[in-house]
């Protein structure tokens, strides 16, 4: 589910394959001769001194880098893997761009290696959480780790905070999910409380999102999308708070915004405007009249993206609603 709520140094990375000046010897155990002796046709790319941080399935001591390139190959949205052969320590890595440099770890893609490792689950596919499995008759699909939380809804049981969501293997992004609203598992997808943040922004940055998960902030209209684009039913629920302390909301089901290319038409009705992106029906911008992009279609009753008004005597600058105090969410359905 969603919501809406308003209320140093530098480094470079060395590709390093395997070549005479870098042997087996250096990356396996000591004790592990299978690895240090493979019979493979390629040796893949190692990336010695850097491991990556983030998005790491499972770890597993006590396997040979072989084994451990076996278990990246067999389990399902696994792209490569860090390895420390003085542990030894295997560390199955998913979609990941960050890189830390550490002494004896190696980071190896696992597209870099050929299929064979994996045996008889060379052709065997698995879903999100799953590895597959030879047992002697047929390959079959077991739990491997806690499936990638692709919204705020896969987070249920956590306490309320931000946490890096995966909506598809190449999209990550934080958020801050509610867990105390309901039921929990919503996902903000606009947060105002104390009006730090100006929502009278360009079209690229509510493309690109803006303002912190922590604070006031937009999740972004790609980010949106490529949520919405998953096969998952969503519902979104508006929480209005106004200068008073008066409270409202509206949810909608079906709920989906679509790409850039249909200026993020939205299921419901209308089509994203910004000051600088016209896309509303009426002669002349209400992006520029709301101060604040929104679905507008012919200038809105509603302007959650407004400028914020906290107190009551404050004076409106723009035209239509007053700016509001708080909004919120989104959550699968």
């Amino acid at each position: 589910m969603f919501v809406c709520e308003a209320i140093g140094f530098d480094a470079i990375l060395v590709l390093l394959p395997i070549s005479k000046a870098l042997t087996m010897m250096d990356v396996c155990h000591k004790d592990d001769f299978e690895c240090q002796h493979p019979n493979l046709n390629q040796y893949g790319h190692l990336q010695v001194g850097h491991c990556r941080t983030t998005n790491i399935f499972l770890k597993k001591l006590g396997i040979s880098l072989l084994d451990c390139l076996k278990e990246c190959m067999v389990t399902s949205q696994c792209k490569g893997i860090n390895y420390r052969s003085h542990w030894p320590l295997c560390d199955i890595v998913g979609l990941s761009e960050d890189f830390t440099p550490e002494t004896d770890c190696v980071y190896t893609d696992i597209s870099k290696w050929s299929k064979g490792i994996a045996g008889k689950c060379r052709d065997h596919t698995c879903h999100g959480g799953e590895k597959c499995v030879y047992d002697g008759e047929k390959q079959k699909c077991i739990t491997a780790y806690r499936q990638i939380p692709k919204d705020c809804s896969d987070l249920v049981g956590k306490k309320s905070g931000v946490f890096t969501i995966f909506p598809n293997q190449h999209t990550s992004m934080p958020v801050f999910c509610d867990m105390d609203y309901e039921d929990g598992g919503w996902t903000i997808v606009q947060r105002r409380f104390d009006g730090s943040e100006s929502f009278d922004r360009d079209w690229n940055t509510y493309k690109r999102g803006f303002g912190k998960p922590t604070g006031e902030y937009w999740i972004g209209n790609d980010n949106l999308h490529a949520i919405l684009s998953e096969e998952r039913k969503f519902k979104v629920r508006f929480v209005l708070v106004d200068v008073s302390g008066e409270r409202a909301y509206a949810e909608y089901s079906n709920f989906y915004v679509g790409n850039e290319d249909s200026n993020y038409e939205l299921s419901i009705s209308g089509y994203f405007g910004t000051a600088d992106r016209d896309n509303d029906l009426l002669k002349g911008s209400c992006a520029i009249n709301k101060c604040g992009g929104w679905w507008h279609r012919e200038c809105t009753y509603g302007n959650i993206n407004n400028k914020l008004l906290l107190e009551a005597k404050d004076k409106e600058q723009c035209t239509g609603t007053h700016g509001l105090t708080g909004s919120r969410f989104m959550r699968q359905q």
